[in-house]
Parts: structure tokens; sequence; C-alpha cells
């Protein structure tokens, strides 16, 4: 790692420069395990005091670890052969360089020893000795294991030395050297994945980052860097990391590496066998090889992506060659999932024979943890026709989530494998196929039919009572509902739901998927019907039953996960939401990778409803740029109205604009989604030009039954009230009325203050929203709250109102949100506060250099600003001379 992209490490170098630079005696010891930066702060430290003291190197090395003195013999070319075994003659001669160096100047010695665990004792001897005679100082790195040797340790232990351990990078760590590394920002899903892989190794961190971009799969659209596939270990980087450490070992150890790796966890005692316990414990001490469980546990290489790098190195017949010797004693089924794709995923990689229930397993498992590589092979091949259908339906679910929505719905079509017709597999594949074929851009009704279709064929071939054939009915009806949602007739939707249910208890006890579906569709209509908190127990009840039958189902999991979190989101519940959210990434952060588009524009939507505009644009604009490469939720659409509306709102025109000249507006997605898309996509306008987006807001839900349903009713009134329209308050506190839950309870005090004009309303507005976790509303009614006491004549009233309002815009996290209602009190005079700081900012002065000069904090000027344009009756800073002369 090189040391301009030294991250995440200012405290240890912080307190490594103050000590090394006291008076007396000062040495900074650096442990911490392999990668994670030890040698790059030491070179941080080493460039940063090379003004001060004359730097002098020693580098330990296993080879020379038995030699004494032999780390030092670059500095002991001049010493008679007779005296190389006298420390004082070694020590002399050492002084005798270091002068010549420092060349008169009076300049300190600072001994940079990397590698310590591996030097001599002898070296190390004359290295303590200079340090405990207040002739150098040092910087020693070491690992954990063996750990430091003897006489430094001591320094320790003589309060001598600072012993500091670096742990691995946080995810914000992470984030900020790849972007370093990278020179542009990345997208925070990206940003995740790469901590999961490295597991915060700065180290790993570069080489995958240097592997991903060489291999294509690091890419950079509109100036933001995502991943467009999961991360391999199969990149030059890497491989020459781990090439590296290998070679320091000896061949026994390098053999027990090769079969950890192959086939991990693989049992202690079995690993015994192969190389001996004392082969083993050298690799655990050298931390290369860890137990899974403590003590005596299964062992494990101690990096996934060091593994992967492993196997790829170990050629397939050595691979062969320790599999035949090795899988006799690995008798019985794997424990873990883990243990399974990796027997199966050796196995195939070998050659070797794998029954064909056990490779259908390992597909379908591999395809939820989004190994899709591995997914494909295992059903590639299953020989049994009878299975074959299923294995199909996994090989669909990869090439869906791959975004190839032609192909899913071709390889489901095989022997119409999308009815599920073979109810002893994963079920799940008519939604899929329906899925696919909507993406594709195929309307609803042809779906149907061609799934009625496929069914009369199956009727022709069986008898009228065949529960296959039922079962297959009962799939085109599941998909004639889906379709009615998808298109937006939910009052259709309501009475044939209530239908299926019906029938579901009429014919006895339900399968599982259908009542999952069920439980999904009521989630949908009731979110979108104005119930959230009602569609939120349906979609829970769902989500339970996907826990109890995870194993069974195909990609229903992603169709209720979609619809519980748009019903989160409209009852103002954000922490369900977020959880929902995580549950992509739980089983693997490749998930990140292939949902992180949809998730980020979800949570841009959540901190958009909480009113953190600055947040939410961050989200966003990268959560775009994935959403145009894979889109498996088809929320392209809702991201880039998203995208464009935060910012339009935030004032950054020139983002805006191209934003929106990028609008897909024939993406696909169903109806509400695509309605909710609308909305954002017409404030947005309208926040761009004046005038142009209002009006056609308005008059939507006069235009067609879909926008009048409350659930996209309130959202529209919501965004028109932001947007300045008065009258929107009056329906808010109508529509609001017959809801439930935080966010719409929330906008109905705020529009029920608005139309008392009463300073206290806006005060219990206020606490209301600041409750239901909405800072940025909240601080706009506290707001009011002020103006509208300061019109009464209550000062002590404002001021506390003030207070909240201050309270509320620190827990916001990023820019105010700007009030459009404030246009209408242009009356109210700025205060001598506000006077100073616009005059400030009119001169050209940043909000920084304005706190600096007033000597207050940057948030009191942006909170300043911010109630000066409302007062303005402005929504940007350029606009402030201009208002100020008039």
């Amino acid at each position: 790692m090189q040391a301009e992209h030294l991250v995440g490490r200012d405290a240890e170098l912080e307190l490594a420069m103050e000590i090394l630079r006291q008076e007396g005696t000062g040495a900074v010891l650096l442990v911490a395990d392999s990668g994670n930066g030890k040698t790059a702060l030491a070179a941080e430290i080493a460039a940063r005091l090379a003004g001060e003291m004359v730097v002098m190197r020693v580098h330990g090395s296993p080879a020379l670890s038995a030699v004494p003195y032999g780390v030092l013999a670059p500095y002991l070319l001049d010493l008679p052969v007779e005296q190389a075994t006298s420390p004082v003659a070694i020590l002399r001669e050492f002084w005798s360089q270091f002068e010549k160096r420092r060349g008169g100047e009076g300049a300190r010695l600072l001994l940079i020893v990397d590698d310590a665990h591996d030097l001599d004792e002898a070296s190390t001897q004359i290295l303590a000795e200079l340090v405990t005679a207040g002739w150098a100082r040092l910087v020693a790195t070491s690992r954990p294991r063996p750990g430091l040797p003897a006489a430094l340790l001591q320094l320790w232990y003589d309060g001598l030395a600072e012993r500091l351990e670096l742990h691995p990078l946080e995810k914000e760590t992470v984030t900020e050297l790849a972007e370093k590394t990278l020179g542009g920002t990345i997208m925070s899903s990206a940003a995740e994945v790469l901590h999961s892989a490295s597991e915060g190794n700065p180290l790993l961190l570069h080489c995958l980052l240097e592997d991903s971009k060489t291999d294509g799969n690091l890419v950079r659209r509109n100036g933001v860097w995502l991943l467009t596939r999961a991360l391999s270990g199969s990149g030059e980087s890497l491989a020459e990391v781990v090439r590296n450490r290998v070679l320091r070992t000896s061949e026994a150890e390098r053999e027990a590496m090769y079969i950890v790796a192959l086939s991990e966890p693989v049992p202690a005692a079995v690993l015994d066998t192969q190389v001996g316990r004392d082969t083993v414990r050298a690799l655990m001490d050298s931390r290369l090889v860890l137990s899974v469980n403590g003590p005596g546990g299964p062992l494990k290489m101690w990096h996934p992506m060091f593994s992967e790098a492993l196997r790829n190195i170990v050629s397939p017949a050595r691979s062969l060659q320790i599999r035949q010797r090795v899988v006799q004693q690995l008798l019985g089924e794997p424990s873990t999932a883990e243990g399974l794709l990796r027997t199966v995923s050796w196995a195939l990689d070998c050659g070797d024979d794998v029954d064909d229930e056990r490779l259908l397993q390992s597909a379908f498992l591999a395809a939820k943890l989004l190994r899709n590589p591995l997914a494909i092979a295992a059903a590639g091949k299953v020989r049994s026709e009878a299975l074959r259908p299923r294995a199909r339906a996994v090989m669909a679910m990869v090439r869906y989530n791959d975004g190839d929505y032609r192909g899913t719905a071709q390889l489901l079509e095989e022997s119409s494998g999308f009815l599920d017709v073979d109810t002893s597999g994963p079920v799940g594949a008519s939604l899929l196929w329906a899925a696919a074929r909507t993406a594709a851009g195929d309307p609803s009704a042809s779906i149907v039919s061609d799934a009625r279709t496929a069914a009369k064929t199956l009727m022709g071939e069986r008898e009228t009572a065949d529960p296959v054939l039922q079962h297959a009915e009962r799939r085109v009806r599941e998909l004639e509902l889906a379709g009615l949602a998808n298109d937006g007739h939910y009052e259709e939707l309501r009475e044939g739901l209530d239908r299926f249910a019906q029938a579901l208890v009429s014919d006895g006890p339900a399968p599982v998927m259908d009542r999952i579906f069920l439980l999904a569709m009521q989630c949908e209509l009731l979110t979108v019907e104005g119930q959230p908190l009602q569609a939120l127990e349906a979609g829970r009840e769902a989500l339970l039953l996907l826990d109890e039958n995870d194993h069974d189902l195909l990609y229903i999991g992603d169709f209720v996960l979609l619809r519980f979190t748009l019903a989160a989101l409209e009852s103002g519940d954000w922490e369900a939401a977020g959880t929902a959210l995580e549950r992509y990434a739980a089983g693997s952060a490749t998930g990140l990778i292939y949902f992180g588009g949809g998730i980020e524009a979800l949570k841009g939507l959540s901190l958009l409803r909480q009113g953190r505009l600055e947040q939410a644009a961050g989200l966003l604009t990268p959560a775009v740029e994935a959403l145009r490469v894979r889109d498996p939720l088809q929320l392209r659409s809702l991201g880039e109205a998203l995208a464009f509306y935060a910012a339009a709102k935030s004032g950054n025109s020139l983002l805006a604009q191209r934003l929106g000249g990028e609008l897909e507006t024939d993406a696909a997605g169903g109806a509400f989604v695509k309605a909710l898309a609308e909305l954002f996509r017409l404030a947005g306008q309208e926040l761009l030009s004046k005038g142009t987006g209002l009006q056609k807001l308005s008059q939507l839900p006069e235009q067609g039954h879909l926008h009048g349903m409350p659930g996209i009713l309130m959202q529209n009134l919501v965004l028109r009230a932001e947007l300045g329209e008065v009258r929107a308050m009056e329906s808010i506190q109508e529509t609001a009325s017959s809801m439930a839950g935080g966010w719409a309870a929330g906008w109905q005090s705020l529009a029920a203050a608005q139309l008392r004009g009463e300073g206290q309303g806006f005060v219990n507005a206020g606490n209301l929203l600041a409750a239901s976790g909405m800072p940025g509303p909240a601080a706009v009614a506290f707001d009011k709250a002020v103006v509208t006491f300061d019109a009464e004549g209550k000062r002590p009233e404002a001021r506390q109102a003030a207070v909240l309002r201050d309270v509320s815009e620190a827990s916001l996290g990023d820019a105010l949100v700007h009030d459009p209602h404030a246009e209408a009190d242009r009356s109210i005079p700025l205060t001598r506060r506000e006077q100073d700081i616009v005059a400030l900012a009119v001169s050209g002065l940043t909000d920084r250099q304005i706190a600096e000069k007033l000597m207050v904090s940057v948030r009191t000027v942006e909170g300043h600003l911010y109630r000066s344009y409302a007062k303005l009756g402005i929504r940007r800073r350029e606009d402030l001379g201009a208002a100020v002369r008039h």
C-alpha cells in the first residue's frame, strides 16, 4: 500500500510522531496481521520525520533469522572480518555509518525495522541498546505471531516503547481508501462489498481494486465507481501477494495450505495425518491457518480471498491428487452450507463425480448466495431428466439476476417448467418467469395468455382431478393477480385476492408458496390503499414463512421484500425498511452488487421522507448508475426520478438537468413504483422550471383511479406542499386522516398547524415529526413556530421553538430543508446575525470562511443561510445578491 493512500491510522500516526519527537528515549512497536498497514504506517512516519532525523532501515528476513547480525550487513561492509562477532565493534561501525549520513548536522537517528519478528537475536540486541542508550529512535513492525523479539518487548515492559496494534479498517475507512486509490466516488454498496471481501485488510483491498479494474468488473460511470459482478480471487495482484507469502513457507507448510484451501473447513485431525501436527501448529502460530470454532475445531485459511487465490494457483492435476489422498478421510456430509459448496466445487474442478441430488442442492444454494458460476456449473451437470426442470429453474434465476430476461423465460418455458408442476423441488418459477417477461417488455395480458395456453396443454394430457393440473391452474391464477397489480388495477385485485384466499381455504391446507404469494399481494394492495400498518403485518407474516421454508423457494423472497419495504416506508417505519433491505446481503455481500442499485434507491426514498436531502442525493446518483447496469427489482424508473428530484431540490441544477435528460420513462416496473416515479419526476421538473410540474401533479388524481388511491395521493400531496402549494395542506389533512403510520400522522399534524396558523400547533407538529424520525419536516415546523410566535409577540416561546428547531437541524446530518411556505413571509426581517452572514456570503466567502470570521460553527452558518433563503423567498445561494438588493 502506498504511503500517500494511508488512511484510518491518524490516531496511531499522531501518537507515534509525539513519542519519537519527545526528549529522552522513544520507540514505537507496530503490531498487526499481514496486510493491515503496519509497513505503510512506518513508511509514513519515516517520510514525515525525514527532514528532522536520519532514517536508517533494517529488514527482517526468515532466511537471515538464524544468522547473527545478518540483517545489519548492509551497514557493516567496512568492518574487518575478525571483528564480525564483536557486539562492541558492530555497534561502533553501525554508529559510524550513521555519522556519515548525518553529515555533522546534529540530527537524530530514526531506525525503521520492518518484519522485526524475523530478526536474529544478536541484531535485535544491538537495536535495543541503541534505543536504551538514547542514541536512536525506533519504529519496528511485527506480526502478532510469532511476535516481537524479546529484546524489543523488554523496551515496552520498561516503558521505553509504545506498542500500537493495528486493526482492520472500518467500512467508512475502506470507502475513503478506495476513493483515494481510484480517484473518484465509489458506490456505497460497492464499498460495502469490498469491505466484506477484504475484511478491512488494506493490502487485500488494493489487490481487489487493481484486479477488479483490470478484468473490467470495477467500472466508472458518470464519475461513480461500481462493481458489475462478484469479486474474484483469480487476479494477478492477489496471486502475486499469495505467491510471495507461500514462498516464505516450507514445502510441508505449502502442502498443508493447499489442503486447507481446497477442502476447508478441514478437520484438524485430517490435516495432522497429512502433514504432521508440528506443521499445522507452525501455520497456526503464523496465523496463516485459523481454527473455525476455537481450539481443536475445523481449520480454514486466514482469509477467504487468500483461499480462493491459492485454489487458482494449484494446478488441476495437483488438486485431483490431493483430493484422492484426502477425500476418504472427509467422510460424512459437510456440516455447513459453505462446506457443501466447497466440496462440490472442488469435485467439479477436478472432474470428479457428484450425484444429481447433491448437485441440485448445491446449485440452488449457490444461486441464493449469488455464487453464480458455481450455480451454473452444478446445475449444468445434473443428468436426471426428472431433475432437469429444477436445474433449469436455478439457471434461470442466475440469468435473471444477470439481466438476461429473455434467456430466463426461455429456460423456464422448456416443458412448461414455469408452472412449477414439479412440486417436490424449489418453487417460485412462475413468478420469476412473469417477472422476466415483464422486464423484457411483454404486457401482462400476453404473459397470462401464454400461461393459460401452457396450462391447457397440460390439461389435455391429464385427468381433471390431477393434483399437478390443479397446481398449474393455481399458478395461472397467481399470474393473473400479479398482472392486475402490475397494471394498477387494484380494485379488481382486491376482489381477485378475496376469491383466491377463499379457494385456498376450501382446497384444504394451502401450500406455502400460495400463502406467501397471497400475503405479499395483500401487502402491496394495502400499501396502495393507504393502510401501511396492515400491509406490514401481512408482509411480516410472509417473511416469517419465507424464513421457515427458505430452502424450497425461488425468487419469491425478492418479491416479498420489495413490497414489505415499500409498506414500511409508507408507514414511516424507517427501521423496518432498513432491516428488510439488509436481508439482500444477509447471506452474502455479493447481494449488494446485484441489488445495490435498488437497495440504495429505496434508502434514498426513506431519506427524502425523513428530510435528509443531502444524504439522499449522495446515495441516489450512484444508485442510478448501478440500476442502469443491473435492475432485478425493476426500480430504475423510481431511482432515476428520485435522483433527479434530489439533485433539483438541493440546487445542483447541472446534475439535475443531466439526470432529467436521461430519465427512462418506459423502464419496467409495477404500477405502484412507476406512479411514485412519475410524482418525483414532475416535482423535479417544477424545481428546475417553475410552473411545469406542479400543475401536472395537481391534475394527476383526477386523471385516473390509481393516482387517487391514498398510498400514492399522499406522496403527491406532500411533494406539492413542499413545492409551496398551500391548498395541498388541506388535502393532506383529509387524506392522512384515513391512513395509519408515523409518516402520514406527522404530515397531518403539520397540515393542521398550517391551517390554524398557531405557534403551539407548529410545536406540536414538530414534536410528532421529530418523534417519527423526520427531522427535516420537524425543523420546518419548529421554524414556522418561531415565525408565528414572533408575530404574536411571544418571545420566550419563540426562543424555545428556535432551540427545538436547532436540535432537529443538528440531527439532520446534512443541509437543511427549505420550506417554500416561507416565500409568503418576506415581510419578516432578517435578524442582525442573518444580515451579517448574508452579507459575507454575497461577498463570495464560503460557509467555512464565514464561520471562521464570525467564530461560529459551519452548521450555524448553514442554518442562518437557509432561514434567510426562506425569508427572502429564494432557493439557492446564487440568488442572494439579487434578493438583498431587492
